[in-house]
């Protein structure tokens, strides 16, 4: 297993995120990047952002209670969820260096996540 070190840009709480009425179960990530300071516009890199299994756990379970297919929230979560790192204290995320890039220039196409 090959470990990659990663500099921690920021250590903040796990944000509380929940689903409206009406909306799919995937919006919860969006809730949760907002809330750890994603603008909606800057590139997001899901991959850099690290937290508990506590955490990722709790987010997996909301999106299920909306959307009860095992096989389809795992692999969302998976491709688009925060990363678990056994090493990260309870209720804490961490936010490597990189994990949002802003946003190009004016009349650069843009894809963000």
């Amino acid at each position: 297993m090959t470990i990659i070190e990663a500099t921690i840009f920021a250590v903040v709480d796990a944000p509380e995120v929940s689903l409206a009425e009406g909306e799919q179960a995937g919006v919860l990530l969006l809730h949760f990047f907002r809330k750890l300071g994603w603008n909606g516009m800057d590139f997001l890199n899901p991959c850099k952002i690290r937290t508990t299994q506590e955490v990722y756990d709790s987010l997996h379970k909301k999106m299920y209670e909306r959307y009860s297919d095992t096989i389809v929230v795992g692999m969302f979560m998976v491709n688009n969820g925060p990363s678990v790192d056994n090493f990260i204290p309870q209720g804490k995320v961490h936010l490597l260096e990189g994990w949002i890039t802003p946003a190009s220039e004016e009349g650069e196409t843009t894809y963000a996540a």
